[in-house]
């Protein structure tokens, strides 16, 4: 029987940790400030968290062989007869004790492995940025002008931000199940410029006139890096 089934990856060590430091700071995060008489509560945050495993790192190979004088070995596997061993070669994996194997081909290595988890503020500790998206009809009725505001939680309006538009075909389709979409929506200057003195862009998007006309319900997404919003155009 393998033992390095029992073993774990790299990846498995890692994202363990980290969903047991989620885990912690997610219930310190919600302590309450003051106890029931009304004293404040001791309040305590994770900004790192240094680890140090020592591991022991498992090769292993598993080899069979097979008898030219076994008919039904050929055909399950249709191996030639003269194929007498063949090897199967497992991934790396970790485990923090050693354990002995007399079946298996086996090298082993004890190693350590440390790192650092660091706590990111969200938005890198800036105002959170907001988007303030409105989608306006021209004289052409299948033509929409997509203002744009970039601004912060702080009121400050940020400009030379890159604004990206993408029509999100996907989720329109989720929305209108029942219509077949002929997603022609598209563009007609630019999807993606950048914000003015004023925290402002703006582009134009030419929505799919039978869609429009059937009174589908057309998605455009506006994004700067992560933060994005989202735009329901219909007739």
């Amino acid at each position: 029987m393998s033992t390095i089934n029992n073993a774990l990856t790299l990846k498995q060590i890692l994202l363990g940790i980290s969903d047991s430091l989620n885990e912690a700071q997610n219930h310190l995060r919600n302590v309450k400030p003051y106890d029931e008489f009304g004293r404040p509560n001791t309040l305590y945050t994770l900004p790192y968290l240094d680890f140090n495993l020592q591991v022991e790192a498992e090769f292993e190979q598993e080899t069979s062989s097979e008898s030219q004088n076994d008919p039904n070995s050929r055909m399950l596997k249709g191996l030639a007869t003269n194929k007498m061993n063949q090897t199967y070669e497992k991934s790396i994996a970790f485990r923090p004790v050693s354990v002995k194997t007399d079946t298996k081909e086996t090298s082993k290595v004890t190693s350590a492995i440390s790192g650092r988890f660091v706590a990111i503020v969200p938005n890198e500790g800036l105002p959170q940025l907001i988007i303030n998206a409105i989608p306006k009809r021209t004289t052409d009725s299948h033509i929409f002008d997509i203002e744009v505001v970039v601004f912060n939680a702080a009121g400050e309006k940020i400009s030379d931000a890159l604004v990206e538009f993408n029509y999100n075909a996907q989720k329109t389709e989720l929305i209108n199940t029942n219509a077949a979409l002929n997603h022609q929506t598209a563009f007609l200057n630019v999807s993606e410029i950048r914000t003015d003195s004023n925290g402002k862009a703006k582009t134009q998007v030419k929505v799919d006139g039978v869609d429009y006309a059937n009174g589908c319900v057309l998605i455009v997404e506006v994004n700067i890096g992560n933060v994005f919003t989202k735009i329901a155009i219909q007739k």
